[in-house]
């Protein structure tokens, strides 16, 4: 007997609980003491936008300003624009070649959204997981936070123009914290035993109407055609991870939170001062490591095409003009804002350094990723990538490593994966593996 034909209007909600839900839409609507190898395995990512300054052979900058080292090994010279990484050169490898294989004929701007992914968003935008929550899949169970999604505007900003570098399991934009203060207050301020319980109330009133809700949509689908059944089977995927978070906050909420120093991190900044406010940021990063309150970070330091007012940053130090406006103009003022910006991963890299964890250092237990996802403004093709930290999780440093021909970027990101005990065959297009940065056993 063939099947009735089955219509849903619009405005069919899901009702549990008292809650009324819509619908997606569907066709039918038309650390220390412990052991090296025990300690907490941290991975941080840091993103800036619009490439960096690449003055040819024949441009006087070339010798001293080109981004990329000019000879590759372990004797490279870094010139001028990562100069501040100097005392971290032992700690960190720099890539030359890099690239996601999908994504290369993009506007260089478009990358923004997948230099953590990989995915090929050519033909609708769609994205898909990126590291960062691949490893805190992996790990966020066992903190409080499973990671920080920061970047200096906030938000998740617009598609191939986002504010955030950081995209869940479905390939949605986790939106990112921009405000010191808010995000110190939500990893270490204690709430008030009425705020705690109020919160318990609520959680519990969270998980109630989840789980209605997730019975409700279950019997509707016997009723659906197998495209709305797919796009229901989403919809159903994005409440369990909503009620998975809802656990993970009851679960966590009567423990005490860390005991931090308050007065030691300066939370009253902006970012109309740059430099106070991107340590600042980095500085509520290495205290989450430090605490063990996340094992993930993700910072988009400085966005894409002149978003929001990290563009402006440049123009407030003294640079001459905005972030993406000095990607078009004399390549003096951009080299120059690349070693700025050298010099706040340097900053971070020692602070990750300076950090004892039994006879080894933060940065031992952490990958410290930095980079963009465009070489210079709008080329999609040899991103600049450094890779710090990771001695404790088998990573060996210490050299430029420069592909003579393009490689893929997940071919770092697989041998990342593995280095955090995460089994994965592949990551968005990757080849293979890059077992150079490896140590020898």
């Amino acid at each position: 007997m063939p099947k009735a034909s089955w219509h849903l209007d619009r405005r069919t909600f899901l009702r549990g609980a008292g809650l009324s839900l819509t619908l997606p839409w569907l066709e039918a609507m038309a650390h220390g003491n412990q052991p090296a190898a025990a300690r907490p395995k941290r991975f941080c990512a840091i993103f800036f936008g619009n490439g960096v300054a690449l003055p040819g052979r024949n441009r006087p900058e070339f010798q001293d300003w080109h981004w990329f080292p000019h000879t590759d090994g372990a004797n490279y010279r870094l010139t001028r624009s990562l100069e501040p990484l100097a005392p971290h050169r032992r700690d960190m490898t720099i890539f030359g070649g890099l690239s996601h294989p999908t994504s290369r004929l993009l506007v260089g701007h478009n990358t923004v959204d997948v230099w953590l992914t990989g995915a090929d968003i050519r033909v609708n935008l769609q994205n898909s997981i990126s590291i960062d929550q691949a490893i805190a899949r992996r790990f966020g169970s066992a903190t409080r936070i499973p990671s920080l999604v920061l970047s200096s505007h906030g938000g998740v900003g617009t598609k191939s123009r986002s504010t955030t570098i950081s995209f869940d399991s479905q390939g949605r934009a986790i939106p990112a914290e921009s405000v010191p203060r808010r995000i110190f207050e939500r990893l270490f301020e204690p709430p008030t035993a009425g705020d705690r319980a109020a919160r318990a109330r609520a959680l519990a009133s969270g998980r109630r109407r989840v789980d209605f809700l997730l019975e409700d949509s279950r019997s509707l689908r016997n009723n659906l055609g197998r495209p709305d059944q797919q796009r229901l089977d989403e919809f159903l995927q994005s409440l369990s991870e909503v009620e998975s978070r809802l656990v993970r906050s009851e679960a966590w909420l009567g423990r005490a939170l860390p005991q931090v120093n308050r007065g030691a991190i300066n939370l009253d900044v902006s970012p109309r001062g740059p430099t106070d406010y991107i340590r600042t940021m980095l500085n509520l990063i290495v205290l989450a490591f430090e605490t063990d309150t996340t094992r993930v970070a993700a910072y988009q330091m400085c966005a894409e095409d002149g978003v929001g007012i990290c563009d402006r940053f440049p123009s407030i130090l003294g640079f001459g003009g905005g972030h993406h406006g000095l990607s078009h103009g004399p390549l003096g003022p951009w080299a120059r804002y690349d070693r700025y910006l050298a010099e706040q991963f340097a900053y971070f890299l020692g602070r990750l350094g300076a950090i004892r964890e039994g006879n080894d250092r933060l940065l031992d237990n952490t990958m410290a990723l930095f980079g963009s996802g465009t070489s210079t403004t709008h080329n999609a093709r040899n991103y600049p990538t450094i890779l710090a930290g990771g001695r404790n999780l088998g990573l060996r440093h210490g050299r430029f490593i420069k592909q003579q021909n393009e490689r893929p970027l997940g071919d770092l990101f697989v041998t990342m994966l593995h280095r955090y005990d995460i089994p994965v065959r592949s990551f968005a297009d990757n080849a293979g593996e890059f077992s150079e940065i490896l140590a020898r056993v």
